[in-house]
């Protein structure tokens, strides 16, 4: 039985976010078209050596076994893995943080997979403490 899909979305293990990327999921149509690998940091564990290694080998199985074309990382405001929010002096450097690194994280995936399609998404609460999710 044959079973592909295109998509591998790198999301932080953070529960608050789980409902709100489901709904992301299913609003772009990927409800039955992507791999899950769900890690604290997201793309954080690509750069870093302790974890690089097994999100590497997430990604190279997904496109051995199902032939995903596209990877997703999803980073969130206030991730823990990098020290939450207080952790920067305001939301902008916050996000070119999380952009800077997803950046650095693309570079790692298409150095191995060059015919990869990279998208870069960042979850955040909106005035209203609202979650959205925007494409960086």
């Amino acid at each position: 039985m044959s079973h592909n899909c295109n998509n591998l979305l790198i999301t932080c293990m953070d529960f608050r976010f789980h409902k709100a990327i489901c709904c992301w999921v299913n609003e772009n149509g990927l409800t039955k078209d992507y791999d899950l690998v769900s890690i604290a940091g997201a793309q954080k564990a690509l750069l870093d050596e302790d974890t690089r290694a097994t999100v590497l080998k997430q990604i190279e199985l997904s496109v051995k076994l199902h032939g995903i074309n596209t990877v997703i990382f999803m980073a969130h405001q206030d991730c823990g893995a990098y020290g939450g929010s207080d952790s920067f002096d305001d939301d902008e450097s916050e996000k070119a943080k999380y952009d800077e690194d997803m950046t650095t994280a693309e570079e790692i995936v298409k150095k191995k997979y060059p015919d990869i399609a990279v998208r870069k998404m960042l979850v955040v609460f909106n005035e209203d403490e609202e979650i959205e999710i925007k494409e960086l």
